[in-house]
């Protein structure tokens, strides 16, 4: 293994590490033994994740094996501070399957790489630490297509607002998610990251008689926006996502 990969994987040093853990199951963590069994149970739950810490050395492992297979070493470069730091701060608390580390794995190999790390920029380690699940797998399927949303709404004149949203046509992939029902909440997140948009392309008034607005017909599209393009092409890797569909 080359110097940089060696260097990459010993960022964070098990001993570091094991502190860490052992600080934090110190105190109210240690008073567990004092606890019945359901609130032992729960307890194991919520320090579960910093046994993941613990155990990042171990888990980095395999990474720089897989970088160090991408990467030809003519091409190896170090790879910026302001990039890998984050990135490795967010993995101590993602599992490996984990879409999330999929998208970390991505930009540190292509910050490792002289032809590619241009494409990395800094801010995207935090980008993909305020994604879900759900909203990694959006952006992947946005990746080479729009989805098509025909919706129409009731309105009411009298107090001159629009109601009863009712959807006639969708290809929102709301099968291939966990939560489904969150898709709205997903999307104006996912906008507030400026990653992808929603715009009504088409509207078309409902007419009752004698010629009163009754309701609308939208037809809208969810797409990437230009910089979701970018992010999505630096972080997502070519050959694909499939590995993290719903099963």
């Amino acid at each position: 293994m080359c110097p940089d990969l060696e260097q990459l994987g010993k960022l964070i040093p098990k001993e570091t590490i094991g502190k860490v853990y052992d600080d934090m199951l110190s105190g109210p963590a240690k008073e567990v033994g004092k606890l019945g069994t359901d609130a032992v149970k729960t307890a194991r739950l919520l320090l579960a994740p910093l046994q993941l810490a613990a155990a990042l050395q171990d888990r980095l492992e395999p990474m720089v094996k897989r970088i160090g297979e991408r990467v030809p070493a003519d091409r190896r470069i170090e790879p910026p501070a302001e990039v890998v730091g984050p990135a490795l701060e967010r993995m101590r608390y993602i599992d490996e399957s984990s879409p999330l580390w999929t998208l970390y794995e991505e930009i540190l190999t292509k910050a490792m790489d002289k032809e590619k790390n241009a494409s990395i920029h800094p801010a995207f380690a935090y980008i993909i630490s305020q994604l879900s699940r759900d909203e990694a797998w959006i952006l992947y399927r946005l990746k080479d297509r729009s989805f098509e949303i025909i919706d129409s709404l009731d309105f009411d004149k009298a107090q001159n607002k629009f109601f009863n949203r009712a959807i006639i046509k969708s290809e929102l992939p709301k099968e291939e998610l966990y939560v489904p029902e969150m898709i709205e909440v997903m999307y104006s997140h996912l906008d507030s990251l400026s990653l992808v948009a929603w715009p009504v392309e088409k509207q078309t008034p409902i007419f009752g008689s004698p010629n009163v607005q009754t309701g609308v017909r939208r037809e809208s599209k969810m797409m990437l926006t230009e910089f979701g393009r970018i992010f999505v092409a630096a972080c997502i890797p070519e050959s694909g996502f499939e590995q993290h569909a719903k099963r």
